[in-house]
């Protein structure tokens, strides 16, 4: 491909303020987000503008998240930035992949006619990598032919999953520049939806001003206050906030268990007067969670078969058998196959950052995984969740159903659980910069004897901090006053409502303990 007008004009619709001084008023991305009920950029977006602006070093990084968390919120936010800090507009690139307009487009060709339109530094933002199967090569060959450094080009990928992760990251590395050594991870970045405590803070004044009076942003405050917790200490912090907003924080985690982390039904959901999510919310995001795995070479029918076990209420948070799940898929040949390469279905799953399958700690050997023993099963998001089994059970009502099944204190229990693993699961990068995370080891179930029977831990959370291993024993018992157990080891234990310290282990809310993350 050549630099025709027409790939030109393609790149001028997406990239208004080349011409347009007050583009961001129009945009609808940035409209939405000043509009709504969430007041405070993600966290991500401080990270990534604390170096983006760095001079004289380029490269590659990766930000991968599911599908409407808010990743092209968020390159729309640095963009207005980049140009609020006089970053020339013309030397600002945006090209969504997933376009269809831009399907004929050899990705090199572009970047490479982008790489020499100036002597500037160059700012480019490729959303939707994963819908563009040859992103990682096409990058690879820009780099190898000296266009990145030679261009000046600082790039931005984003993706909602990384079924081609392997792939893509023996391609890219060594390669992705020093620019990504800048940011954690490596320069590969996770924008999962929104987080309970972003949330918290970005609907209520008085919790984010709590987070900048006591540096709860700060990664050793908060770890400091972990410490404590796991030493069967109460921090004067938690006391506090625990007798000034437990109030607060307890009505903002029930309805985080019906909006989940995703910006526009947590909006809907605040907005509302009745405080209710319109159906085609949930039925969009199930369906472009489906369409997205045919993208990524899955079957869809076999996908939703994994999808109607996994999401049962009685197997969420619990342990499975992968070996004997019982799916019944599809072959190529479209005849009913009891082994299908399940395990693609499972990796699509982890890779979109929807469910994450922890396995048993080993039993001689802390913080590391037994491989051969079942894994428990955790969705990450509660709006996809209610998302996902409205969709797979035709179920017309999806707003009541929802709330209905969270009248049920069991599965209630179970999907707590859940969203305390998903913001366990963030803890390494969250507490330390690393150049990458192996989350399995990060995060565990724990089984031990007692009385001739096995108990189990619900959560083994390991963090490596300033070169020193950290092991916490963590239980959910999200209930009034739960009962005092006889442990073997001293745990957190987070309840629904309720601070003590019983037999050297802390009870706190779970509201509480995951402003922590």
């Amino acid at each position: 491909m050549s630099a025709s007008e027409d790939v030109w004009r393609l790149l001028d619709q997406y990239c208004p303020w080349w011409t347009d001084k007050k583009w961001y008023r129009k945009d609808p991305q940035i409209s939405y987000f000043e509009s709504s009920m969430l007041k405070r950029e993600p966290r991500l977006y401080y990270h990534l503008i604390r170096y983006i602006r760095n001079k004289n070093v380029y490269g590659i990084i990766t930000i991968r998240g599911p599908r409407r968390a808010g990743k092209t919120t968020i390159i729309k936010l640095l963009i207005r930035d980049l140009i609020k800090n006089n970053v020339d507009p013309r030397s600002i690139f945006y090209i969504s992949l997933d376009y269809q307009g831009l399907k004929s487009v050899m990705l090199f060709d572009l970047l490479e006619n982008i790489s020499k339109t100036s002597e500037d530094e160059k700012f480019v933002f490729l959303d939707e990598a994963s819908m563009y199967s040859e992103w990682a090569q096409a990058l690879k060959n820009l780099n190898d032919t000296g266009l990145i450094e030679a261009g000046k080009m600082k790039i931005v990928v984003t993706g909602s999953h990384s079924m081609n992760l392997a792939d893509a990251a023996s391609k890219l590395k060594d390669r992705q520049g020093r620019f990504s050594q800048q940011f954690n991870m490596g320069g590969n970045l996770i924008h999962p939806p929104l987080r309970f405590p972003e949330v918290a803070e970005a609907i209520q004044d008085e919790i984010a001003s709590l987070f900048d009076q006591n540096k709860l942003r700060t990664p050793s405050s908060r770890f400091e206050l972990l410490i404590e917790l796991s030493k069967g200490r109460i921090p004067t912090l938690i006391q506090e906030i625990y007798d000034k907003y437990l109030k607060i924080l307890q009505s903002l985690f029930e309805d985080y268990l019906v909006h989940g982390g995703y910006p526009k039904p947590i909006n809907e959901y605040i907005q509302s007067d009745k405080k209710s999510i319109p159906a085609d919310f949930y039925s969009a995001l199930a369906e472009l969670f489906i369409k997205d795995a045919e993208v990524a070479g899955l079957d869809s029918g076999n996908l939703k078969r994994v999808l109607q076990i996994i999401t049962e209420p009685n197997t969420l948070s619990s342990r499975i058998n992968f070996e004997k799940l019982g799916v019944i898929g599809i072959d190529e040949e479209m005849r009913p196959k009891a082994k299908f390469n399940l395990k693609e279905y499972i990796e699509y799953l982890k890779t979109t950052w929807s469910f994450f399958f922890s396995y048993r700690e080993s039993k001689n050997i802390k913080c590391i995984p037994n491989y051969q023993e079942n894994v428990k099963n955790y969705v990450l998001d509660p709006f996809l969740y209610h998302a996902l089994y409205s969709y797979l059970h035709n179920i017309s009502d999806l707003f009541s159903q929802s709330k209905s099944l969270l009248a049920n204190k069991d599965f209630k229990g179970l999907l707590v659980e859940s969203v305390i693993a998903s913001h366990l699961l963030l803890s390494q990068q969250l507490f330390e910069r690393v150049p990458s995370v192996d989350y399995e080891k990060v995060l565990m179930y724990g089984v031990s004897s007692h009385n001739d029977s096995e108990r189990e831990t619900d959560f083994v959370l390991c963090i490596n901090k300033k070169g020193k291993n950290h092991r916490f024993a963590i239980e959910s018992k999200y209930r009034k006053n739960p009962s005092a157990d006889s442990l073997e080891e001293r745990k957190i234990v987070l309840t629904e409502d309720y601070l003590d310290v019983k037999n050297n282990d802390v009870y706190l809310p779970v509201s509480l303990f995951l402003l922590i993350f």
